[in-house]
């Protein structure tokens, strides 16, 4: 009891380095499809995504991981993180036949459920510790 008390204490820091984590992932997998967005739109084509929408989950990993980054609109940020994770299991699943673990395939989708769980967790904590959100009021 008293230690559920002691680490209740220390949400806001783990908000924060969570959120550094994920949104540092998310700007690490955008960035080479916003450098070369033909080749993904090339590839997300030949699976029957609308172009449209890889260029929203562009955006979305790229500018969405650097908002979380600097603790910018974190909940909606990260509601949409979870509503691609989705949408990459539904593709992964029904158009790449991926299994869910990656030792089986490289296309698995165990990082996809895995990123669902943080995003809710983000939506459910909120930033954290040192946000630019808190800073200006958001």
């Amino acid at each position: 009891m008293v230690f559920d008390f002691f680490l209740v204490l220390y949400t806001p820091y783990l908000a924060f380095f969570l959120r550094v984590v994920v949104g540092a992932n998310l700007v690490m997998h955008g960035y080479p499809k916003l450098k070369n967005p033909q080749a993904t739109l090339k590839w997300t084509g030949s699976l029957g995504v609308p172009a449209a929408a890889t260029v929203v989950v562009i955006v979305l990993e790229f500018f969405g991981g650097i908002a979380l980054i600097l603790g910018l609109l974190v909940p909606v940020v990260a509601f949409f993180i979870a509503l691609e994770m989705i949408g990459n299991i539904a593709l992964k699943r029904t158009k790449m036949k991926a299994p869910y673990l990656i030792g089986q395939n490289a296309s698995a989708y165990e990082t996809d459920v895995a990123y669902i769980l943080l995003a809710v967790t983000l939506m459910v904590l909120g930033a954290g510790a040192f946000s630019l959100g808190a800073f200006l009021g958001l």
